[in-house]
């Protein structure tokens, strides 16, 4: 984590974590705990070398190779932003990103755009929109 939390409710804090907890799964290569925090259904646009893909949200868990021989981790760079609505039923952060193998800078994201829907008052990612930039491109 790469930004401050002062100045969010505890509501939009447990947005945050919920992301966080997502990102994390990546460096800690846990599938299945990622896959808990997802409605499985919920759709995704990543957008990769110009060009949009389009899937629901277990097939971008998919796509993460945790195979991988080198470490791997993503982080929320920059301050994000929280929004929910009154009633507290969903949610959106856009948050900036850095992604790593071993501790070398692979790609970033200008904009990471969640969507969140609380189910059973626990939140759950239902949506996920980013894009992925080489290093100084």
């Amino acid at each position: 984590m790469k930004y401050s939390k002062d100045g969010f409710t505890k509501e939009q804090l447990a947005v945050l974590a919920v992301a966080e907890k997502f990102l994390g799964c990546i460096a800690g290569r846990e599938k299945e705990t990622m896959l808990s925090t997802v409605l499985p259904s919920g759709g995704a646009t990543l957008l990769r070398n110009g060009e949009p893909l389009f899937m629901d949200l277990t097939a971008v868990v998919e796509r993460i190779p945790f195979d991988h021989p080198q470490k791997l981790s993503e982080i929320i760079l920059g301050q994000p932003t929280v929004m929910i609505d009154p009633a507290c039923e969903i949610a959106m952060a856009w948050t900036p990103f850095e992604f790593y193998f071993d501790d070398d800078l692979h790609h970033v994201g200008t904009a990471s755009i969640w969507s969140f829907l609380k189910r059973d008052g626990k939140w759950m990612i239902s949506g996920l929109a980013d894009n992925s930039i080489a290093p100084g491109a």
